[in-house]
C-alpha cells in the first residue's frame, strides 16, 4: 500500500517510545514480574508436592503468554497515543485465541526453519502481525487473524520486509551498544570494591533501561505497521 512508509512508521514509533517510556517501564516490569513470581512459587511448592508445583509452574508459563498479549495490546492502544497501563496489560479478552494462534504460528515457523531457513524467516514475517489483527478485531478468530496478517503483508511485501530488516537492525544495534558500554564500564575497574560494585550496578541498570526501550519501540513499530497496512481508523483512548 502506498500509505505504508517505513521511515514514517519508525519515526513515529521512536517518538511514541520516548514520550511513553516511563509508562512502558512500569508495564514491562509488571509483565515480567507476575509470571516469574508464579514460577518461583511453583518451584518452591514442587519441593513439598511435585505435582502441585508442576501445575503452578505451568500456570506461570501460561502467564508469560498472558502478559505478552497485554504488552501487545498496550502497543496497539499506545500507537494512537494512549498511555500504556497495567489495567490494559491484565485484560483477559482474546487470550485463548492468541494462545492457539501463537502455537500455530510457532509450529509453522519451526517447520519452515527446519525445512529451509529462508522460507521459515519469510513465514515468520508474513504471519507476524496476527496479534494486532486479533486485538483490533474483537470477533475475529486466531486463524482469521493469521490469514489477515498474510493478506496485509502480501499487499506491501517488499516494503514490509525492508521495514523488518531496518527494525531488527536498529534494535540489535541499540542492544549491542548498551552491552558494549556495560563491558567497558565493568572492565575499567580492575579491583573488586565498592566503586566496582557501583559501576557494575549502573551498567546493569543502563542495559536494562535500553532493553525496555528496545522492546517498547519494537511493539509500537509493529502496531503502527499493522494500522498503516490495514487502514485501521484512529480511535480515541481515555487518558
Amino acid at each position: 500500500m502506498s500509505g505504508f512508509d517505513i521511515a514514517a512508521v519508525l519515526d513515529e514509533a521512536w517518538s511514541l517510545t520516548k514520550r511513553q517510556y516511563w509508562h512502558w517501564l512500569l508495564v514491562i516490569f509488571v509483565a515480567i514480574a507476575i509470571p516469574v513470581a508464579i514460577i518461583i512459587v511453583g518451584a518452591l511448592a514442587a519441593v513439598a508436592v511435585p505435582a502441585l508445583g508442576a501445575i503452578v509452574i505451568f500456570l506461570g508459563i501460561l502467564g508469560f503468554f498472558y502478559t505478552f498479549l497485554g504488552l501487545l495490546r498496550n502497543a496497539y492502544n499506545a500507537s494512537e497515543g494512549a498511555k500504556p497501563s497495567v489495567g490494559v496489560l491484565l485484560r483477559s479478552d482474546r487470550y485463548w485465541w492468541f494462545l492457539v494462534a501463537g502455537l500455530v504460528y510457532t509450529g509453522i515457523v519451526v517447520v519452515g526453519l527446519v525445512a529451509f531457513i529462508i522460507p521459515g524467516l519469510i513465514l515468520a514475517f508474513m504471519f507476524s502481525l496476527f496479534p494486532y489483527a486479533l486485538i483490533g478485531n474483537s470477533g475475529m478468530t486466531g486463524f482469521a487473524a493469521l490469514a489477515m496478517s498474510w493478506e496485509l503483508i502480501t499487499t506491501s511485501f517488499w516494503r514490509f520486509i525492508g521495514f523488518k530488516i531496518v527494525l531488527i537492525g536498529a534494535t540489535v544495534s541499540l542492544t549491542v551498544v548498551a552491552s558494549v558500554s556495560q563491558s567497558i564500564l565493568i572492565g575499567g575497574a580492575n579491583d573488586f570494591n565498592v566503586l566496582t560494585s557501583m559501576v557494575s550496578g549502573i551498567a546493569f541498570i543502563l542495559v536494562l533501561l535500553v532493553n525496555v526501550f528496545v522492546a517498547a519501540f519494537t511493539y509500537l513499530a509493529d502496531a503502527l505497521a499493522y494500522r498503516r497496512l490495514s487502514g485501521d481508523p484512529e480511535v480515541v483512548h481515555p487518558d
